[in-house]
């Protein structure tokens, strides 16, 4: 029978009438754990356990708690509005598995409600995904590559086809589920007798079992194999992006779907120039007479040389930039930008020829009388 209970759901569960789905869910898993009989200690706490558990049971279903909103308690009466009773929940769709985990049961309780809601026979199971690590060099990353990769990954047994029986011999239904792949039960718990169902432990949910195993694969239908693979590098990638190629990953059991491969790129630093996404950066040394009287220079790009024009007077420092001399987009057809950062060299070890043409130059140079000029303004300052 029914437990019809008069309090207000939400005040049980202490939650506002506009409160979410999840704020709701969030309540009850935290008002279960406080109050199941097996875990608290509190006085009452399993009568308030079940008024937790039917409040939830109204307020997780969407149609029955918009039937309570405009009808109360009193909507309990309608058609398919059952509430909590000793041998089992409503048909509610609370994540239960994650609630009796938390209470230390295991995940033999996510199986408990799988044929009221829907669970049946799980079937062979799709390949794994494989991840890979994708190295590229700097231009095979800038320009798009193919680059191949041996990996080894599990493949389909040539010998039995998948089926992991010997060739020529027959496959079984299994004795212990009767062919639909899972293990029924009954247990007695807190909450009355229930019946649980699971994957069955001889078949593994296949529903079939073999009785004579192919050698090759030891009947399980696949084995371990290394693989070259080719894999199409975009023009523009860069570090951390990923590539999924579909089906490239593990073989299924029983012919079920392969698993991807992802592959996920590293990008080699390179000698001169640096990356920030599709923009490049370098630097590109100038002589002092370059700096100070102007002059064209050549300065490497991603497709070759280019001319760079440097005006006179351009200090050290100074960044110019080359548009569209960057990388291109992986995702859409626009190159950034390089930017060339000149610093000006003075020679280290001057020839003899160019110390006397820089004494020259300084007997003509106002920077050394501008700073002098500048200085004696504030005579007396520094004693």
């Amino acid at each position: 029978m029914g437990v019809c209970m008069a309090k207000d759901y939400y005040e049980t569960l202490g939650i506002q009438r506009n409160a979410s789905q999840e704020e709701i869910t969030r309540a009850y898993k935290e008002l279960a754990k406080k109050y199941h009989p097996d875990i608290s200690k509190e006085r009452g706490a399993e009568e308030k356990f079940k008024e937790v558990q039917h409040a939830y049971s109204v307020l997780g279903d969407g149609q029955k708690r918009r039937n309570y909103d405009q009808f109360g308690s009193e909507a309990e009466r309608f058609s398919g509005f059952s509430g909590f009773n000793a041998g089992g929940f409503s048909n509610t769709e609370a994540d239960f598995s994650d609630i009796f985990e938390s209470f230390g049961f295991g995940r033999g309780f996510s199986d408990i409600f799988g044929a009221e809601f829907g669970g049946g026979r799980a079937g062979p199971r799709r390949g794994e995904n494989m991840a890979v690590r994708l190295n590229l060099t700097f231009e095979e990353a800038a320009f798009g590559t193919k680059k191949e990769i041996e990996l080894e990954r599990i493949e389909e047994c040539g010998n039995c086809h998948g089926s992991g029986a010997r060739p020529g011999t027959s496959i079984e239904t299994c004795r212990v589920c009767g062919g639909s792949g899972m293990e029924r039960s009954t247990r007695r718990t807190f909450l009355g007798v229930i019946q649980t169902q699971s994957t069955c432990r001889k078949c593994r949910g296949s529903g079939e079992t073999v009785s004579d195993p192919c050698p090759e694969c030891s009947g399980k239908g696949n084995v371990h194999r290394r693989k070259k693979i080719t894999i199409s590098v975009p023009e523009g990638i860069d570090t951390g992006q990923q590539l999924r190629l579909k089906g490239q990953g593990n073989y299924g059991e029983k012919g079920a779907g392969r698993g991807d491969l992802i592959a996920i790129v590293y990008v080699e630093p390179h000698e001169i120039f640096r990356r920030d996404g599709t923009d490049i950066f370098m630097e590109a040394p100038l002589s002092f007479s370059e700096a100070a009287l102007g002059a064209a220079i050549e300065v490497p790009t991603l497709k070759g040389k280019a001319k760079l024009r440097i005006p006179a007077g351009t200090q050290g420092g100074t960044i110019f930039k080359m548009t569209g001399k960057g990388v291109k987009a992986v995702d859409r057809n626009a190159y950034g930008d390089e930017y060339v950062k000149v610093l000006v060299r003075t020679p280290e070890k001057p020839s003899k020829r160019e110390r006397e043409l820089l004494e020259k130059l300084a007997e003509e140079e106002e920077v050394s009388r501008k700073r002098n000029s500048f200085f004696d303004r504030f005579k007396g300052m520094f004693g």
